[in-house]
């Protein structure tokens, strides 16, 4: 894993929109999409819809990767 999107991993911790996860990490948000769309696909992250906004937060296995990765 990159090391932007190890931070956008990280950064998505209980819940974040694509525009706070840009502003955290100071990137675009096509950046973070793209980012977002691979961790989705690993199952790492879920995404869903609240208005207009795009919310990301971890999956159970996202959350035991980042907290071994953590405890190490």
């Amino acid at each position: 894993m990159g090391a932007t999107r190890a931070a956008v991993f990280c950064a998505v911790g209980s819940g974040a929109t694509t525009t706070q996860l840009a502003n955290r990490l100071s990137t675009s948000l096509a950046s973070v999409s793209r980012h977002t769309g691979v961790l989705r696909n690993a199952g790492l992250i879920t995404t869903h819809r609240h208005g207009a906004a795009v919310v990301h937060a971890l999956t159970p296995l996202g959350t035991s990767l980042l907290d071994q990765h953590q405890s190490r």
